[in-house]
């Protein structure tokens, strides 16, 4: 009776190399669970980039509403002063990749906090998510990225990983996203002479920001310079992003 216990136990029991097998297959789902994590932190980061852009558009279009006296670039001169997305790397935030919205008063092409009164010189956006913050994560010159007004989430880096930001396309070289009254891409901005001399529509070519995260994934968003209308290409399979460029199909990794 004893020796049949004794089997019994010893037939449930695992054997040294099925524990290796449980090992290296709870390692391998790991790994890939841990790929998934830091895969969705970037995409997160695109949909957060990919929705303010949509909020600089809607500011855009509505901005001839509320535009007052106060300005020091003329009514007539719109096209020099715009609200705006604008990628920084800045000393204030260790050259970490941020971003923030701001309108271009004065048309010098930089975001100012006010040197008199923040509510009245401000040229940063309030955070729509909070009104008592700004959409500025620090900037030399401009905010610490310790003051209370300061939003974290615009430090792109330190919340989603991404660590360089390309322009391709239409806007290639540049470093803002622009839109005119109509809601079409526009390019910056103090040096235009004329109303739709800086608009990207005439390129016939779609404005591409490709970002990259700190472990080289990257995913790209998708501009129409005449409509405005911005999105994210599909993944045609875990790592491959395809995006329309020049007329031909490519990978958002080769653009």
């Amino acid at each position: 009776m004893k020796r049949n216990i004794k089997l019994k136990l010893t037939s449930k029991a695992f054997t040294l190399i099925e524990l290796v097998l449980v090992i290296f297959i709870l390692g391998i789902i790991i790994s890939i669970t841990n790929i998934n994590i830091k895969k969705d932190r970037l995409m997160l980061g695109a949909k957060q980039i990919l929705s303010d852009i949509y909020y600089v558009r809607n500011l855009a279009m509505i901005q001839e509403s509320f535009r007052n006296s106060d300005f020091a670039v003329a009514k007539k001169e719109w096209y020099k002063s715009r609200w705006q997305l604008y990628f920084i790397k800045s000393a204030a935030t260790d050259y970490e990749q941020t971003y923030t919205i701001f309108l271009d008063k004065n048309g010098d092409g930089n975001a100012n906090l006010g040197k008199t009164d923040i509510n009245i010189d401000r040229e940063i956006a309030i955070d729509i998510l909070n009104p008592k913050k700004l959409m500025n994560s620090g900037q030399s010159g401009v905010i610490d990225k310790d003051d209370k007004k300061a939003t974290k989430r615009f430090n792109v880096f330190k919340t989603f990983d991404i660590e360089k930001v390309d322009f391709k396309g239409s806007c290639s070289g540049s470093t803002r996203i622009v839109f005119d009254k109509l809601g079409r891409l526009y390019s910056p901005l103090k040096n235009s002479k004329s109303v739709y001399d800086k608009t990207l529509a005439k390129s016939g070519k779609n404005c591409i920001i490709r970002l990259t995260s700190k472990f080289k994934h990257q995913v790209c968003i998708v501009i129409d310079p005449l409509s405005g209308y911005a999105y994210i290409p599909k993944f045609s399979n875990f790592n491959q992003q395809m995006v329309v460029y020049n007329g031909k199909t490519i990978e958002c990794s080769k653009i």
